[in-house]
């Protein structure tokens, strides 16, 4: 039976979930631009408004006509500093500061019309519609707090200093707080909702990406980074390898044993060579039993001292087959090539390709260099 603590426990876990790094860098990409529009969309709500003012107070309507479109044009300015992507921090004070002036100037503007404070009580709740879509691109603690602000903000400003002493706030406060709630639980639900999606995307880029089988790379995800180091070292004028590495006599593994020994196979063998490389190398699977490592910034010499580590450690490394006492011995061949003279990936492993057919030539369980 699950106690209030464990209860508190998953909310936690929840909410660092929420605010993790890489969920708000995903969310402020995603939709900062729908931010905009909300607040495009909300500039000309408010820009639309004196058609309100004035069929409550004709002559108080014409008075409060400029605080409107100052209302309207600082939420322009800031549906343009979140349609060209300003700074993160740049936001965050546009999100704090244009909500505290719109609702100061629409304070003022209750005590010019004439009965606005009675008829325009219910245009606080106003905010807590088009703030949040405005925010969207923040995390929810931001949002919460900040609706909890533009909610205070009317009792600080009598309290403290007297501005708003026309507005009745237990009405006010009534409005406010019975709204506040729900449009935080529905929030919480589309935070939710956004969380999981962001999770299946994650999942499907690992799946794009990534050799199921072994956990490495797969040969898209390589050919793409690979392409781009190779491309950077070129232009430095620094030299990078690859290495291709091939499981000998694997054919006659699965003949003998089985996909499934072979799949055993093939997973020490990931293990092996990615504990063989450097920290800066990318290994992957290229297909079948072929294994690819892209070495940047790396000359001849020192990848034929990895892809000679690599061909040891193998060869000292045996797979216990589950159920049977067999116990496969492994080898490898490798090619190596190295090059500062072009950028073109597909060129340089073609190079250690024909090296890898020179090492099975020469009798496997060696290394050969292009």
């Amino acid at each position: 039976m699950h106690t209030i603590l464990d209860y508190c426990r998953v909310g936690l876990g929840w909410l660092r979930a929420v605010h993790a790094p890489e969920r708000l860098r995903a969310k402020g990409a995603e939709l900062g631009r729908f931010g905009a529009l909300a607040c495009l969309i909300t500039a000309v709500f408010v820009a639309g408004t004196p058609v309100w003012d004035y069929a409550i107070d004709p002559e108080g309507a014409y008075r409060s006509a400029g605080l409107r479109m100052a209302e309207a044009l600082a939420i322009l300015l800031l549906a343009g500093a979140m349609w060209w992507r300003a700074p993160d921090w740049i936001l965050r004070a546009g999100l704090v500061a244009v909500p505290v002036f719109v609702q100061i100037t629409f304070i003022e503007i209750l005590g010019r019309l004439e009965g606005g404070p009675a008829y325009g009580m219910g245009g606080f709740l106003y905010f807590f519609i088009f703030v949040p879509f405005m925010a969207m691109a923040q995390g929810l603690g931001f949002t919460v707090a900040l609706l909890a602000l533009i909610g205070l903000l009317p009792n600080l400003l009598v309290f403290g200093t007297g501005f708003g002493a026309h507005l009745d706030l237990g009405v006010y406060n009534a409005y406010v707080w019975m709204v506040y709630p729900p449009v935080v639980g529905i929030l919480l639900l589309l935070e939710s909702l956004q969380l999981q999606i962001f999770r299946q995307r994650l999942q499907l880029a690992r799946f794009a990406h990534t050799d199921s089988l072994t956990g490495l790379p797969n040969r898209r995800h390589f050919i793409g980074e690979s392409s781009s180091l190779l491309a950077a070292e070129y232009d430095a004028g620094r030299s990078a390898a690859v290495l291709f590495v091939d499981a000998d006599r694997f054919k006659a593994i699965n003949d003998a044993h089985g996909h499934h020994a072979g799949d055993r196979v093939l997973q020490v063998l990931a293990r092996t060579i990615a504990g063989a490389v450097r920290d800066t190398d990318m290994v992957a699977r290229y297909g079948g039993e072929e294994f690819v490592v892209f070495m940047p910034a790396t000359g001849l010499d020192v990848a034929e001292e990895v892809a000679e580590r690599i061909r040891r450690h193998v060869a000292e490394t045996s797979v216990e087959l589950g159920g049977t006492k067999v116990s496969l011995r492994l080898t490898v061949s490798i090619g190596v090539a190295a090059t500062d003279r072009t950028r073109d990936l597909h060129a340089l492993l073609e190079m250690a390709d024909a090296a890898l057919l020179d090492a099975k030539r020469a009798g496997r369980n060696r290394l050969a260099v292009a």
